[in-house]
């Protein structure tokens, strides 16, 4: 029995003396009275007290029934805590010293409820909490906290450091690779943190659910020195409110010539330090900064466009929710008309792991980008379903391939899923564009298969502004 299961019967068994005493109270008030008024006669006092005392037994009885169904901490799907309780469990346990979270998702969960219906999905995540209850238990873990926040989500809490559970937590999920359940195939997920990362509940759940969107996006995670995400939270707010960052670009190579800019952002602390983007881009996204990023960003890349040659275009990538913005067009707008050489020379690059639902307006608003004289292109196509079901959507310009295909580009399987993807791409009028690009062999096959746009720290590593103001 897990621990969520072992609480909630303790909490129903204190409801049910709670509600057994107006009972026995009534009872054992009946019995004095009889013994007290042996003549047979009832005085109207005791009748009065009688009633009254029933009827507060009623209202007892009812307002415990109620009280046990806004109490109850667990999840009536999984059997383990509910969200609130466990966010108050582990508030009280961070207290103590140090904690561990971990994340468990059942990452084809969405894939299961479509195919299966959702009492197997419901089914699987009561399986799954309890297969890692017994797991944990055999491990000599006890009576540990687990509970269901969220979708396919579980957390589970651990006493003492991460390093002390990273190599469990990885058998774990490893040994839970070739199971099945009602022979539905299950595919985990995990991601661990601990209070040396925050004290602060929100911050270490925010934490995990990005370490595993890194892995879901198949980027290596790496334990790089940990920053205070409050400290975090406010050199990203005085970044964008004081415009510091750092703009870089890489060269995007046509035909062995450059023709494009890939513009790369980090921005730049109080104390002059840099914050990468893997670091920079949750935060933001979470405050709800991201129009303000972008505009800030495009901001700037128009103004560059005035440095640089007039025959290169100047690509940077932006969250698809600011390009879909009115307030964002109507910014792109006045840029543009107070800068008119930089129409038909920037470029939008957008990603989306999920459709959009309303395809129509979101065309509408990218061919008014378009009339701009701004260039659309989709990222990590041949990735995301997504990217392929935009294609009968959306008119676009350019489709840029999926890093893995660059990185793969030298064995034949990845050459013929490129040979095949280009020749969709130039059946619609789009042009081409890959990346990681790394050695003379890798640019000769791209060039052989047809791609457009070619890029990769061969052909140029990232430069700062000043070197590419030196572009001839």
């Amino acid at each position: 029995m897990l621990l969520p299961e072992e609480k909630e019967r303790e909490l129903r068994f204190k409801l049910a003396l709670r509600m057994g005493l107006p009972i026995f109270l009534l009872f054992v008030i009946i019995l004095i009275s009889f013994f007290s008024f042996g003549d047979g006669e009832i005085p109207a006092f005791f009748l009065v007290i009688a009633i009254s005392a029933f009827a507060v037994m009623i209202y007892y009885i009812f307002y415990l029934l109620y009280q046990g169904q806004e109490e109850r901490i667990t999840d009536p799907i999984t059997h383990t805590f509910s969200r609130e309780y466990l966010i108050n469990y582990f508030k009280k346990q961070i207290e103590k010293g140090p904690y561990t979270i971990l994340l468990v998702s059942v990452r084809n969960l969405t894939d299961i409820n479509s195919r299966y219906g959702v009492k197997k999905g419901d089914r699987v995540l009561y399986e799954v909490g309890h297969w890692i209850g017994t797991f944990l238990k055999e491990k000599e873990i006890q009576r540990f906290p687990i509970g269901h926040y969220k979708g396919s989500d579980f957390l589970i809490g651990l006493p003492g450091t991460k390093e002390k559970y990273q190599n469990l937590i990885d058998l774990m999920c490893l040994k839970f690779q070739n199971r099945t359940i009602d022979e539905i195939e299950i595919s985990l997920t995990s991601a661990i943190v601990d209070t040396k990362y925050s004290h602060d509940i929100d911050q270490l759940t925010t934490r995990l659910f990005d370490i595993s969107d890194e892995k879901l996006i198949n980027k290596q995670v790496i334990d790089e020195e940990e920053i205070d995400p409050t400290e975090l939270e406010a050199s990203v707010i005085h970044a964008i409110q004081k415009h510091s960052f750092s703009l870089m670009f890489q060269i995007v190579d046509e035909k062995e010539t450059a023709s494009m800019l890939e513009a790369s952002v980090k921005l730049i602390n109080g104390e002059g330090k840099i914050i990468h983007q893997n670091k920079f881009m949750p935060v933001i996204d979470r405050l709800g900064l991201t129009r303000t990023f972008d505009e800030m960003i495009l901001e700037k890349v128009v103004k560059v466009s005035e440095n640089v040659p007039h025959n290169l275009i100047l690509a940077l990538s932006l969250s698809p929710s600011s390009v879909r913005n009115n307030s964002f067009l109507e910014r792109a707008l006045t840029l543009l008309s107070n800068n008119e050489s930089a129409r038909g020379r920037i470029m939008f690059i957008l990603s989306e792991n999920d459709y959009y639902d309303y395809p129509k307006r979101y065309n509408e608003l990218l061919q008014a980008y378009r009339r701009l004289g701004i260039f659309i292109a989709i990222d990590n196509f041949g990735a995301f379903k997504s990217s392929m079901t935009f294609l009968k959507d959306l008119k676009v310009d350019v489709l840029r391939f999926d890093n893995t295909y660059g990185k793969h580009i030298k064995e034949k399987e990845y050459q013929d899923i490129v040979k095949g993807l280009n020749v969709v791409a130039q059946g619609l009028g789009l042009r081409s564009w890959i990346r990681m690009v790394e050695d003379r062999s890798q640019e000769k096959i791209v060039t052989s298969l047809g791609i457009d746009f070619v890029q990769g720290n061969y052909l140029g590593r990232i430069a700062s502004l000043e070197e590419i103001e030196k572009i001839d």
